[in-house]
This record gives C-alpha cells, structure tokens and sequence, in this order.
C-alpha cells in the first residue's frame, strides 16, 4: 500500500487566522451565519437562513479607503435583501501587546502621527466614508469637509479609483440596505464606548451610528471554531501572538 501524503497549512498571525477561517467557511457555508452571530450580527435575520448567498471578501483594496481584512456580503435571496459586514482584526503580539486605549488617544489629539491608516478606528471609519460615497454616487470625499488628518498625505480627498478589481468589488458591496463595521481585538474593552467618543469630537462631521459598530475578542473567534481543526491548529500554531 502506498503512504498517503499529508499537507498542513498553518498561516501566520491574523492573517492567517483570517485565511484559515475563510477556508473553513468555503467549505462550511451553512456556519457563516454562526460566525456573523459571534460578530454580533444578530439583529438583522436577513443574514441568515437557508436562502442566504454568501460571498465573502478576503484583504480586499478599496484604494484609498484601506484594505479589508474580510468583507462578508449576505444577500437573502427571498428578501432581495443585502447586508455588508466589513471586518478588521487587531492582534497583540509576542513582544507586546495592543493597546486599545492608546490607539484612542493618539486620534482623539486630532493631529496626523505615524500609522494613522492603520488605526482601527481610523480604518473602520475609512470604510463607512466608502459606503457613503458609494451611496451617494460620488467618487471622493471632497464634499464632506472632514479633518485634514482624514485626507491623504499629498492633502487630498481620498477617492475610490478606477483599479479593476477595486471597481468589481465596489460593485458587490454597493446598492447594500445595511452595513455593519465590527473589529476582532485581543480582547473587548469597550471598543464602542470610545468610538461614541470620537463620534462626538473627531468623527464628528460623519459620525458612524454606533449601532452599526460591534467588536468581539478573537478568543470569542477561537471558540466558535473549536471543532474545526484548519482553524484551531492555526490558533494553537499562533498562540500567544493573537491575543
């Protein structure tokens, strides 16, 4: 008999988590409703049920609005229905840890620092910008009159693009009825009290409405997905670098 050869894929920090999960659910589709549940996607029964399309996204661009570490589209096929999650995940690391107080206040300062696009408030915020200017028709920011730390370096208004898989994305997530912007953190520490916060000072020309904002812990993530072993294994394989 021959030997069977085996193949083990373990990726690397939230990246890989994130392709391990996309894997998993590729080949799990009827668990995607679970995993948006433990986003704290739970109001909202147009996701779920057996007449769901799912597509989901993975480290999509959306030019100048920043990457998405995944995007999930639900679209009921009975409803006609479409809802978007936009998700991005923070982890800590082995030789430190995140802190979500210290993200808060170096953009509650309202000044441009180093690292700024990659704030995930900051990125969050990015996104929803999108969604209104998809909503709206426009291709930029320019009319919203936002905070120069908001534009790009060159002081222009960030712009959708014309790239080609930017534009067939943009065609998937656009004409949605609802969108939700959540974050997976090392841990959840009241993530939407502080947005709240910057809501009312530095967002405060588009504030975000603070229902459409959730954040869940990756152990949360971990947990969900105990039993699926392209999953855990990548966990264990992080472990102490996610949270």
């Amino acid at each position: 008999m021959k030997n069977m050869n085996t193949v083990e894929v373990l990726g690397y920090s939230e990246r890989g988590i994130f392709n391990s999960i996309v894997f998993y659910l590729q080949a799990h589709p009827e668990l995607v409703g679970d995993f948006l549940k433990v986003l704290q996607i739970d109001d909202n029964s147009e996701c779920f049920g057996e007449s769901v399309k799912y597509t989901i996204l993975s480290e999509q661009s959306f030019s100048d609005f920043g990457n998405s570490d995944l995007v999930i589209i639900a679209e009921n096929n009975n409803t006609k229905l479409k809802t978007v999650v936009f998700i991005e995940g923070k982890v800590k690391t082995c030789q430190g840890s995140f802190s979500i107080d210290r993200k808060f206040d170096d953009l509650k300062q309202k000044k441009v620092f180093a690292g700024i696009s990659s704030n995930i408030f900051v990125q969050l915020y990015y996104k929803y910008l999108l969604v209104n200017i998809l909503k709206e028709n426009k291709t930029d920011t320019s009319s919203y009159k936002l905070p120069n730390i908001f534009k790009k370096n060159d002081g222009n208004d960030r712009k959708i693009g014309k790239n080609e898989i930017v534009e067939k994305a943009r065609e998937k997530i656009g004409y949605a009825d609802t969108y939700y912007f959540v974050a997976i953190l090392p841990k959840n520490e009241d993530f939407k009290k502080r947005f709240e916060e910057l809501n009312a000072t530095v967002f405060k020309t588009m504030p975000i409405p603070i229902e459409k904002i959730q954040s869940v812990s990756w152990e949360d993530v971990e947990h969900l997905f105990k039993d699926a072993t392209i999953v855990s294994r990548t966990f264990e394989y992080n472990k102490g670098q996610i949270y």
